[in-house]
């Protein structure tokens, strides 16, 4: 038999039918080829509720795509002239990210282009449509399904593109019948309060402040049906802005939402994160006041993800954490007074970073003179070779570089000519080539021994810093290069 889809199945024309209310519920929880969902048929189990509440109820158990088809055109058509629709899907379904599906019983292992049987969940939105303010479509699904289909489908359930006036509530398969039953066909149950209390319900779309599907029979009588404003309404609280509310009051003052309009207006007006946000607002802060802001907070532990002047989410956390550790409301948004305080904290706080560091600065001199007064004070090339091994950059390490320089003097003299000669004969037969030379130039460079210009050249300059090297290694100053001397640097070269 050849597929029929369910997509054009849900959308084709419809004949209008007696029933007021309408309802639908599909439950899959065997598949043929999938793994069961557990729990997925539960959702039928309100359909004797809806029926008692008036509602005419189709509904499918583990249904193949072409039994869906039937269901679906059925459900079209009664929901062509319904006042309240309710659809109930609980099963498997597949995403591409922006567009979602329930899979049939039969379905196999569903492709991109080849989701002929499945229902649509924005073809189902687009029926729900037709009664804005009083649709509920309800979706039971494994909300931690990680499941990939090929390259382009996941399990789950996308991004909704959800009309104005439908709500949408979804959850785990065997927890969705519940709303139905104790708040849809509850007579003056507020549906919203019962979703929020709900912990394993999630709400999405249309969320009013209340939602009753079932009016009690007094409330029945004095209902406005169908009021006029009821669209604006919608919109205004999908706005749920003040300037949105108090338009509506304006311009409906006799419409039966108006008087809402007027609370929602007053909370949101007096809304104490409002007030916080628009006082900081008054401050009109610069960004180099925030900067100082934020580099305050960072100093004290707050970490605003970084200093650039802009209060984002990081800086309104690390705000936030400030106010709640020093006992001020946490709205994430600064008064002049908390401005001044965490200014005044963050100058104490400097203020000990810095004796802690002098304190530290002053026991590292203290330690360095000890040393060398055990070491190169006592005027002897051991101990100042002693002192710059540990000291090289310590408070006396110029001095006992120049008493070495002054000892390698005297030593060349006292050797005389022939001393050098067999020193500069040394070098010779290394062979140093000009970038060999540049290299021991700059490395001698590195370790501060002041070689004078890097050019490959060994001029008095780079024979002063290699005798103060031979003289810091414990190798004879002589200012010339030997075997020793040379292996010697290299391996401080590339051993450091």
């Amino acid at each position: 038999m050849r597929k029929i889809s369910l997509i054009v199945a849900l959308t084709a024309f419809a004949l209008p039918a007696a029933a007021d209310d309408a309802a639908l519920l599909i439950g899959v929880e065997r598949y043929q080829e999938l793994r069961r969902v557990p729990g997925a048929s539960d959702v039928l189990d309100s359909a004797q509720d809806l029926r008692r509440a008036g509602y005419d109820v189709t509904t499918l158990s583990n249904g193949t795509s072409a039994n869906m088809a039937r269901t679906l055109n059925r459900f079209a058509q009664s929901a062509t002239d319904a006042d309240r629709l309710i659809v109930g899907l609980s099963g498997r379904f597949v995403t591409d990210g922006a567009r979602s599906w329930l899979l049939a019983t039969d379905s196999q292992s569903p492709t991109y282009f080849g989701l002929s049987d499945a229902v649509s969940i924005d073809s189902v939105l687009q029926v729900l449509a037709q009664t804005p303010g009083q649709a509920i479509l309800i979706l039971g699904y494994d909300l931690d399904g990680d499941a990939q289909f090929g390259n382009y489908l996941r399990e789950g359930v996308g991004d909704l593109n959800i009309p104005q006036g439908v709500t949408v509530l979804y959850g785990e398969p065997n927890s969705t019948d519940g709303v139905v039953m104790e708040a849809i066909t509850v007579p003056g149950a507020d549906v919203m309060a019962f979703a929020r209390d709900a912990r394993w319900l999630n709400i999405a779309g249309f969320a009013p402040r209340a939602l009753v599907m079932q009016p009690d029979e007094e409330d029945a009588e004095t209902r406005p049906p169908g009021h006029p404003t009821l669209q604006f309404w919608i919109t205004t609280q999908e706005l749920n802005t003040a300037d949105a509310y108090r338009d509506f009051a304006l311009n409906y003052p006799r419409s039966p939402y108006a008087q809402e309009a007027r609370t929602r207006l007053d909370e949101i007006e007096n809304d104490p994160q409002r007030l916080a946000e628009i006082a900081e607002a008054d401050l009109a802060l610069t960004r180099n006041a925030r900067r100082d802001i934020q580099r305050d907070l960072t100093l004290l532990d707050y970490n605003t993800r970084g200093v650039d002047g802009i209060f984002g989410p990081g800086s309104r956390r690390a705000i936030r954490n400030w106010q709640q550790s020093n006992g001020f409301a946490q709205t994430s948004f600064l008064t002049a007074e908390q401005i001044n305080r965490i200014d005044a904290q963050a100058s104490r706080r400097a203020a000990e970073i810095a004796e802690a560091e002098e304190r530290v600065r002053a026991q590292a001199e203290q330690l360095d003179r000890a040393y060398w007064e055990e070491t190169g004070a006592r005027g002897d090339a051991a101990g100042y070779r002693a002192y710059l091994n540990t000291y090289p950059d310590g408070i006396f390490a110029e001095e006992a570089r120049e008493a070495l320089d002054e000892d390698a003097d005297e030593t060349e003299s006292e050797g005389g000519a022939e001393s050098n000669q067999a020193a500069a004969d040394a070098e010779a037969a290394l062979r140093i080539n000009p970038v060999m030379a540049r290299l021991i130039e700059s490395r001698l460079s590195q370790m501060g021994f002041n070689p004078g210009q890097v050019d490959g050249q060994f001029d008095s300059e780079t024979r002063g810093a290699i005798s103060r090297y031979q003289t810091r290694s414990g190798l004879p100053a002589t200012g010339y290069l030997n075997e020793r001397t040379l292996a010697r640097l290299l391996a401080d070269t590339f051993g450091r």
